[in-house]
């Protein structure tokens, strides 16, 4: 009886045990397809530029010098004043170049005087030489007379005129319009022939000065068109075109020198700003650009996916070309149709069903 409750006792337990187990798993969990993000590849039309830093530079800057030697009595313009043409930018002490230009004008009226008299002694004897009232001899003197005093007033009235010249060099003048860059002189400073007043510049327009390689060189035009952007304006770029191309490399750098002009409205360029230059050199039509970011590097390949029928992914291996911006160009692998896996291509392999992102 105790033998047999055992048996029924571990008959029960594996009944229980027997029923507490999973059931067998008969389907097999399928994966769901990735979502990915496309674009079509269409036609792109490539600028190739070149690209070179140089300083701003006034389109034109001259040293103003003292024509006459004098004592500054006033300076009427000062560093960073605007002036025109023709305006006074310094003057000098005029009292001496009055009584030189007074004592030349009463020096030629008195040779005036003297001609006026010559002149009516000469036409005397033109009008009795004829009639043998005066001999050859006196007519000669009378013509002789005349011709020296008028000579002598000639001479007089060019050293008026010099005179004047001088005195009004005492007033120095802007020989263009522009802005004071620099002021060498101060009031009661006595100056010399030659010696520097004042340094002015010409700053509606603005020089660049950049170097080239050889490379670059070749490919420029002066019709190219030429961007410039200013580090101190990073969000503002600016027109410009070439003005001058060097023709002989620099023997230490092997470059060449390019000068860039640029407009500069306001009066926003400073000399001396950092700029960089673009010049757009050519122009590579029907070219396929698609973004760096879809590139997968592996081992000695470049790769992309594309998505073909059945929205399968299928690998594409590719050859890069030049870059713009965030997009670089392919040289081979894709062509103009294909849809271009942009976003999630690093989870995909080949053959992959994929969901296409809206």
């Amino acid at each position: 009886m105790k033998k047999r409750l055992i048996i029924t006792i571990i008959a029960f337990s594996v009944a229980a045990l027997s029923g507490c187990s999973p059931p067998e798993e008969n389907e097999a969990v399928q994966e769901k397809p990735r979502m990915v993000r496309v674009e079509k590849i269409v036609r792109h039309d490539l600028p190739i530029s070149v690209s070179a830093v140089g300083r701003l530079i006034p389109n034109r800057e001259v040293v103003i010098s003292s024509q006459v030697a004098g004592i500054v009595t006033a300076y009427k313009k000062d560093v960073g004043s605007k002036v025109l043409t023709g305006n006074s930018l310094v003057r000098l002490d005029p009292t001496d170049y009055n009584l030189i230009l007074e004592e030349a004008r009463a020096n030629l009226l008195s040779v005036q005087a003297n001609l006026a008299a010559a002149t009516n002694a000469f036409k005397r004897a033109r009008q009795l030489l004829p009639e043998n009232v005066i001999t050859p001899e006196g007519f000669d003197k009378a013509e002789a007379e005349y011709k020296a005093s008028s000579a002598l007033a000639a001479q007089l009235e060019t050293a008026v005129n010099m005179a004047q010249r001088q005195l009004d060099k005492t007033d120095i003048i802007a020989p263009f319009g522009g802005y004071v860059t620099r002021r060498f002189v101060e009031i009661g400073q006595n100056i010399a022939i030659g010696e520097p007043v004042m340094a002015m510049a010409d700053m509606k327009t603005m020089r660049i000065k950049v170097h080239l390689n050889e490379r670059d060189y070749v490919h420029l035009d002066k019709n190219d068109p030429v961007t410039v952007r200013i580090e101190a304006y990073i969000d503002t770029s600016f027109p410009g075109k070439v003005d001058k191309i060097g023709i002989k490399a620099d023997p230490l750098t092997n470059t060449f020198e390019v000068e860039i002009l640029v407009d500069n409205p306001g009066i926003i360029l400073k000399a001396g700003l950092t700029a960089r230059v673009f010049i757009r050199t050519d122009i590579i039509r029907d070219t396929i650009m698609i973004p760096q970011s879809c590139v997968l590097f592996r081992e000695d390949r470049k790769e992309v996916f594309v998505i073909e029928k059945g929205n399968t992914a299928a690998v594409r291996e590719i050859t890069l070309g030049q870059t713009q911006g965030s997009a670089v160009r392919i040289l081979k692998g894709l062509v103009f149709g294909d849809t271009l896996v942009t976003t999630g291509s690093q989870y995909l392999k080949s053959g992959d069903i994929v969901t296409i992102a809206p």
